[in-house]
């Protein structure tokens, strides 16, 4: 797809060219391109795209722009994308759309779709129920396996997937699952009961959608069946969904580690008065903090005085506090995340991570104290040297300490990260520094 030709083919509208254009690209080239219309154009060349593939474009364009032409088709053509749509990518437009047009697409829906989708959307935001899709195949374990594969034939237009089958009893109580290679090998006269394994991984609908990230990359699922409180299968969740969960929740593991918190829009539609509401709260405590860090250069101002040349190193000093420290708390939240890692691991870490510090504080001592001999003397050198050591190790250390005890406090160990790390190292930098230096210098 030649998105420069389709550009020039819609300033020219040419509209027919730009259909053929359009159509040689993916689905999700070709909402990406959308995305970045404005809402007129975009609802434009949306009204371009073949009935058969609009559907699915319009599941991968983003929540402003499914907004946006939402609120500027008429009912009858909104109604046609819905309807086109599975059933958890309604679900998740849905959750995204003012209750304008909820009420819109909610009074236009057959009564059945309309109790559902309003379960659905009761569920809470990270839980399976949220997540799961109803479009499944189900079988049952009477049946021969040349039944079940005309059954899903016939079927396999309306759902999601067809890859993973599950066998459910007369209360929709989940009993099997067997895939669909299973089945094309099967013997066409076997029962369903003798092929499928009854050995089930499954979630419930409260589930968080973090803990059923982790079971679909354990065990390398294509797609996860929800149950409710009495096992009966009420929908499943496929790998597809899983993904946009990970990326989501990256994303949102970023935001905390920039203590900036979590952002729903997209950076490019945030507006001014909405970024500083993110951004200031941890600013302005983080001010008070810093408060500590002039306290403390006040506190050494006779030192200060008496070894002028100490001034130079300061920057270099608490800089190298706070990036060692944001190095260890990076790796032992992600660590924390993926499961690598956990609460009992803390000393076994903190023995290790000592060990790795000391080492690189006396890398980085004896670097800093080439520059010492040149610009204080030796007696500065041997001083900014041995700070240095120490203010690396207990940056470290508080580093890779802080995200277990925000852990421990049931907070999200992301948030002690980055400007939070920084202060904290700032501020003990400067303490261990100028204490060191002291008491080597004898002022």
């Amino acid at each position: 797809m030649n998105v420069n030709k389709i550009q020039e083919l819609l300033e020219e509208k040419r509209y027919s060219l730009l259909k053929e254009e359009l159509l040689k690209g993916q689905i999700a080239d070709i909402a990406e391109f959308i995305d970045e219309l404005d809402p007129k154009t975009a609802i434009l060349v949306y009204r371009l795209l073949p009935k058969e593939i609009a559907a699915d474009i319009f599941s991968y364009l983003s929540p402003e722009s499914q907004s946006e032409i939402s609120m500027l088709v008429n009912e009858k053509e909104l109604q046609a994308i819905l309807e086109d749509l599975y059933f958890d990518d309604k679900i998740d437009f849905l959750e995204e759309m003012p209750a304008t047009v909820v009420k819109r697409i909610l009074q236009h829906s057959p009564e059945t779709e309309r109790k559902l989708i309003n379960q659905f959307l009761n569920y809470h935001e990270d839980s399976a129920g949220s997540l799961m899709t109803i479009e499944f195949v189900d079988l049952k374990k009477e049946m021969l396996v040349w039944e079940a594969l005309e059954k899903i034939r016939k079927n396999a237009p309306d759902k999601e997937t067809i890859y993973t089958c599950y066998v459910t009893d007369a209360s929709r109580h989940l009993e099997g699952i067997l895939s669909l290679r299973e089945l094309v090998i099967a013997s066409p006269d076997k029962k369903i009961e003798e092929i499928m394994r009854k050995e089930i991984i499954s979630v419930n609908t409260q589930d968080d959608k973090e803990y059923i990230a982790e079971l679909i990359k354990k065990y390398d699922l294509l797609a996860i069946p929800v149950t409710d409180n009495e096992n009966r299968l009420v929908g499943i969740i496929t790998v597809d969904d899983i993904v946009d969960v990970i990326e989501e929740e990256n994303t949102e593991d970023f935001h905390k580690m920039a203590t900036v918190g979590k952002m729903d829009v997209n950076l490019l539609n945030a507006s001014p008065i909405f970024l500083v509401k993110k951004r200031i709260p941890w600013l302005l405590v983080l001010i008070f903090m810093n408060i500590f860090s002039g306290a403390g250069i006040a506190y050494f101002e006779e030192t200060i005085q008496a070894a002028i040349a100490l001034v130079f190193f300061l920057p270099l000093l608490i800089g190298s506090a706070g990036n060692a420290g944001s190095q260890s708390a990076t790796l032992m939240i992600r660590a924390l995340a993926i499961g690598d890692v956990e609460m009992g691991d803390w000393f076994r870490l903190l023995s290790k991570e000592i060990v790795v510090a000391a080492f690189l504080g006396m890398i980085m001592g004896f670097a800093v104290s080439l520059i010492g001999v040149f610009r204080g003397g030796i007696d500065v050198a041997v001083a900014v040297a041995l700070a240095m050591m120490v203010v690396v190790l207990v940056g470290s250390t508080i580093g890779m300490s802080l995200p277990f005890l925000f852990s421990k406090l049931k907070m999200d160990p992301a948030t002690a990260s980055g400007p939070l790390v920084t202060s904290i190292a700032d501020i003990t930098g400067i303490l261990i520094y100028f204490s060191i230096a002291t008491w080597y210098l004898g002022l």
